[in-house]
């Protein structure tokens, strides 16, 4: 069992030098909590990836779609799909779960 409190990891990301800080690597699974001051770039990655938003506002373009994300929404990105974070009102702070399967383990190169 591995228990994390993300108001702590907040506070460590805004003592930090990076936007993201890692919480859990696993094969099939990794967790960070990353922060967007600014409109984040357009990246696909090779796993699916979930966006729960801790804090914040603006929105959010995950293909061809766009929406408003606040505190509390949660996003869900496919493998390869091109998205990004823009019009960012208030710094938006996320946990991020990168997920793979039992045959293709994530990789994560930040």
């Amino acid at each position: 069992m591995s228990h994390v409190s993300t108001t702590e990891l907040a506070e460590q990301l805004e003592r930090g030098e990076k936007d993201y800080l890692e919480v859990l690597s696993e094969d099939s699974m990794q967790v960070e909590i990353a922060r967007f001051p600014n409109p984040a770039p357009k990246n696909p990655h090779a796993e699916d990836e979930l966006y729960y938003i801790i804090s914040g506002s603006g929105m959010v373009r995950v293909g061809e779609k766009t929406h408003a994300v606040e505190n509390g929404d949660v996003v869900y990105i496919e493998r390869g799909v091109e998205h990004d974070f823009f019009d960012i009102d208030d710094e938006i702070t996320a946990l991020v779960v990168f997920a793979g399967s039992r045959d293709s383990p994530v990789v994560r190169d930040r």
